[in-house]
């Protein structure tokens, strides 16, 4: 597997197999074990690039800058999208009936992030802007984002929240920045879901 379209077809394969089984096997397993495996798989197929990527820019104060601001403005954006939602169209938010585990928490806040970035921001948002402005491209991105997280109630926040990343990307032109304020934005998602209970 040579060809970075083969490698990247290969992702978006893996992930419309994953998310079949996550809609249709809604179990702890399903939640942990394909975001893991995808992400082992993709270190392999990516590994040169890795390989390439300047490891140094993580300890700099333009890249915690652009974390930061990709960070920040997606909690905002999330924010706007659930008020709409809950607030202003008076959708409630499903109920989930999984415990929230360590192994699903390193899954969903690590491995779950770095995944959703390579795919989302990484291969699609970069294939379609190739092809097209940033605006359809981002939109096209964020809306297959949003669709594919469970909660329906923040199908608008998760959209917004995947423009504004597509928008830091681009910005940055590190994957790393999204990647990390991903990483952050889930920890900060999970620390408060723990304090609500």
């Amino acid at each position: 597997m040579r060809s970075q379209a083969a490698k990247d077809w290969l992702i978006v394969l893996m992930a419309v197999v994953m998310f079949g089984l996550q809609w249709t096997y809604r179990t702890e397993s399903m939640s942990i074990w394909p975001p893991v495996a995808i992400v082992m798989i993709a270190v392999l197929l990516y590994l040169n690039e890795l390989k390439g990527y300047n490891w140094k820019t993580l300890f700099t104060s333009s890249f915690w800058e652009s974390v930061g601001f990709a960070l920040f403005q997606g909690m905002i954006a999330q924010a706007v999208g659930i008020v709409i939602i809950i607030y202003g169209l008076g959708i409630t938010q499903p109920s989930i009936n999984m415990t929230l585990t360590p192994a699903i928490l390193i899954s969903a806040v690590v491995f779950s992030a770095v995944f959703e970035e390579l795919l989302y921001r990484k291969i699609i948002y970069s294939k379609l802007n190739r092809y097209m402005k940033f605006w359809p491209a981002a939109v096209i991105s964020s809306l297959l984002f949003a669709v594919s997280h469970y909660d329906y109630s923040a199908y608008i926040g998760n959209f917004l929240l995947g423009f504004v990343w597509c928008y830091a990307y681009r910005r940055s032109g590190n994957l790393g920045v999204v990647i990390a304020a991903h990483i952050l934005f889930n920890t900060i998602a999970f620390a408060v879901m723990g304090l609500r209970g």
